[in-house]
């Protein structure tokens, strides 16, 4: 049977600059023409999950201005309860400066606007958008503590809870013990847990480190290098799909959102990350972010090309 997700988090608009390399301090280079489209963590995980065949609810604030009005017509447009698509009268929209190099690799700088001012007191007037929530997905682009009360109401509602650590910052055990599954990439499990990475058995203290502190399963997303799954009782790796990476900015977004689908449909750990990982890797070979997103049929059909050319 399956079950609604509910994804709370950030809505940017993303200003994409092709460039040719990553620059040093005080150098000027010049770019391709910016391209810009819609993005933000919680956007593009609530966009992924209901492109992977999830029924979403996303409860996110906009600005008051163009993008935040354009922004709000394209997320009811695409299916999305507008209750809980929340406006600031005075902050501007969210938005990101992505500078992508020719490999796909990004630095990106977000300035977070509105998503700054998403707050408990929001999150307790939309407590009825909670009923019958299967799968709560959320990040750290909006305030840590808006992200604790919206753990707290998704655990009281029985709800499987999902945490992405990104951007990394401190997480106390008091927090961590509220989530199910913890989902960062290698870079954000190294600032979590203060282990450096340098062979396979890091990855694994990174995720013992997560697990000491409350967190009841750790998946440390790896890249080209694939993931890395471990709780009290099992663990294991599973390699990455090989796809030409031509952008890489929503390849984690992607992933997550497929993943709490994937988990909404009761699927097993290892059904739902391998769905996500083919997910993430399909992401990669799209410019943009939101555009990027694969769908659930796309998903099955690579995954299925690719059992093919395996066996």
């Amino acid at each position: 049977m399956k079950g609604r997700v509910l994804v709370l988090g950030s809505s940017n608009v993303d200003l994409i600059l092709r460039i040719p390399y990553f620059h040093r301090p005080g150098e000027t280079i010049q770019g391709e023409n910016p391209i810009i489209v819609f993005g933000g963590k919680g956007a593009n995980q609530a966009i992924a999950s209901k492109h992977s065949g999830g029924e979403v609810i996303f409860i996110t604030k906009l600005g008051n201005d163009s993008y935040g009005r354009s922004y709000l017509r394209y997320l009811t447009k695409n299916g999305f309860p507008s209750k809980c698509l929340l406006k600031d009268k005075e902050l501007p929209t969210g938005m990101a400066l992505i500078e992508l190099a020719p490999k796909g690799e990004n630095r990106i700088i977000v300035s977070p606007g509105a998503n700054g001012s998403l707050s408990v007191k929001d999150l307790k007037r939309l407590i009825p958008s909670w009923k019958g929530i299967k799968v709560f997905v959320t990040q750290l682009e909006i305030p840590i503590k808006t992200v604790k009360t919206g753990l707290k109401i998704a655990k009281k509602n029985g709800a499987i809870t999902v945490l992405n650590p990104s951007p990394p910052t401190r997480l106390p055990s008091h927090i961590l013990s509220l989530v199910d599954y913890i989902v960062p990439n290698e870079w954000e499990a190294q600032s979590l847990t203060g282990v450096k990475w340098k062979s396979d058995r890091d990855i694994q203290r990174m995720a013992e480190r997560l697990l000491g502190r409350g967190a009841k399963n750790v998946v440390v997303t790896l890249g080209s290098k694939g993931l890395f799954f471990k709780n009290r009782r099992d663990e294991f790796w599973m390699k990455a799909f090989k796809v030409n990476a031509v952008d890489t900015t929503a390849a984690g977004d992607a992933f997550l959102g497929a993943f709490a689908c994937a988990l909404s449909r009761n699927k097993s750990i290892e059904e739902a990350l391998g769905f996500a990982n083919a997910a993430g890797a399909l992401a990669t070979t799209r410019l943009g972010a939101q555009p990027s997103l694969p769908s659930r049929r796309q998903v099955e059909t690579f995954v299925k090309k690719n059992k093919e050319k395996s066996g």
